[in-house]
Parts: structure tokens; sequence; C-alpha cells
């Protein structure tokens, strides 16, 4: 194989028949092009027989790519093992928007081809690194850190550091901590902006605040971000990425920072992100057409 990716790790969104379809043909087919396929032990459970899953430790293991399949959430949970054992990983859109996949289900086979014959490009998309209080163990996010509460009714309070520097505090639902490539995500439905995702930077974007004049912050990805939650009010929680979820301790607080590595995603060769927002968005062409 022209890419020198020989042993794959496939993952699929296990609750779409769609995508169990697409992984077990996939999975045919990457076997007779000579790659060895591996799945975790939990998906083979829905894959059905003829796959033989195994745990993390030995999924990450001299693997070389993983291939996500399903929408952008699949797309997440992917990138994290992906990051974990410092391979690339590319995603097969079996979902909505797809934002950060790079195959369509309908060219699945033949963009996979292309991938393994090395007609592709890898981009170095930023990380955040998460610290919670009371642990060493560090947490990683590919879109986004948000600091919220689980009462739906009540308003969490925040104080935000910069560097060391007292910022601001915030009252309302939360605060979304995003990277750019996480800026179309969460942070664009809470009014946050829309950044190349080739730039590094930290996105700090108030949600559902109770001050008219809060608005989003773009800080350079050198800085540091410390925030507090006022004790005593709501229940506090981290989400990252929209998959683990942990309880804050009452005026307990997190470290956001830039990690110091970048996780590798693979696009197809000739991928632009500006058409590809004007695609996803639907952005009207004027009296432009279409190449």
């Amino acid at each position: 194989m022209g890419s020198g990716f020989e042993n794959i790790a496939l993952m699929p969104h296990v609750h779409k028949e769609e995508a169990l379809r697409a992984t077990r043909e996939l999975a045919r087919w990457l076997e007779a092009a000579g790659a060895s396929v591996r799945v975790l032990r939990d998906d083979s459970v829905h894959l059905g027989e003829g796959f033989r899953g195994v745990e993390m430790d030995e999924l990450v293991s001299g693997l070389d790519l993983v291939v996500s399949l399903g929408g952008d959430g699949s797309m997440l949970r992917a990138a994290a093992v992906a990051f974990a054992a410092d391979v690339p990983v590319v995603g097969v859109n079996l979902g909505k928007k797809g934002f950060l996949t790079a195959i369509e289900a309908d060219g699945m086979n033949e963009g996979i081809e292309d991938i393994l014959a090395g007609r592709y490009v890898v981009q170095e998309r930023m990380m955040l690194e998460c610290l919670l209080p009371g642990e060493e163990a560090r947490h990683y996010a590919l879109n986004e850190v948000v600091v919220g509460k689980r009462e739906l009714q009540r308003m969490i309070r925040l104080e935000v550091d910069i560097d060391g520097v007292y910022y601001h505090y915030f009252s309302g639902d939360g605060i979304i901590f995003s990277t750019p490539t996480g800026s179309t995500a969460y942070s664009l439905s809470s009014g946050g902006p829309i950044v190349d995702p080739l730039l590094e930077c930290i996105i700090l974007t108030p949600i559902c605040s109770h001050s008219l004049m809060d608005r989003s912050v773009v800080v350079s990805p050198d800085r540091v971000v410390e925030i507090r939650v006022e004790a005593g009010r709501v229940m506090p929680s981290v989400s990252l990425d929209g998959r683990e979820e942990v309880a804050l301790p009452e005026g307990g607080g997190i470290t956001v920072r830039r990690a110091e590595r970048r996780l590798k995603m693979i696009k197809k060769a000739g991928y632009s992100f500006f058409s590809l927002l004007r695609e996803k968005f639907d952005f009207p062409l004027g009296d432009r057409r279409e190449p």
C-alpha cells in the first residue's frame, strides 16, 4: 500500500444500521486489499459474526489509521482514539452535516482506495487540553470544552482568568471553549465566529449570557484559561466534545490550554474549507456557478 496504512481500526456508529452495513462492506474490501482490520470489542457485538473485537490497548498498539463511519459525533469519538494513538483519522459521512468527515457514503470504497494509494492530504488540527481539579490525568477535545450546569432553570456563575489575570465574570448557562475546528459546531450555534481550522486560537463563547454585553472572545493559543465555578448555586459539569461529561465539585475550577500535540486529520486531495462551508451551510452562490 502506497500509504503504509496496514493496521486499520474501523469505528462505526453502532446504533445506525447503515453504518454497520458500511463497516462490514469496508472491512471485507480492506482485507481483500491486504490490510488488517480491527474493531473495539463493544462495537463487534453490533457487527455480528466475522468480527473479533479487541480492547482499547490492543486496538491502538501498532495502529496506522482510524476510520470513522457515521456523522460528526462518530468522527469525534474516532478522533479521540486517533489522537491517543498519534495516528491519522478519516471519516466516512453517514450522518447529516458531515462537516468533519472527508468521504461521502456513496463513494466510500473509491475514497478509501485513494487514501491507501497516497492520494490525500493531512491537516494538523489543534486540540484543547483540560485539567480538572484533583486529577493528574489530562482530558482532550477536538471541538470544544463546555463548562455548564445540569439544572435547566438556574444560572451558573463563572470567573475566568487568562494567564493568571482576572478577565471576566459570567452569569448564564455556561461557557464554550472552542478550537477553530469546533468553531462551526456548538460555538457557532451560540453566536461565536467561524474560524479557519488551520489557524490556532482558543474561542470563548458565552451560552445564553445574562448580560447583553457578553460576546465571544478569541485569544492566542498560548494563553492558559482558568475557570472557577461559584459554589452553592448549581451542580456544574464539564463536557468534552459532547462525549465525556464530568461533574465538578462545588467551587471547583478547571484549566484549558492548547494541547502539545495536534490531531492528524485526513482530507481528500483538493479539499477546500471554504467550499465545504458554502456547501454544508447552503451559502448562496449569487451569480456564480459551481466550477
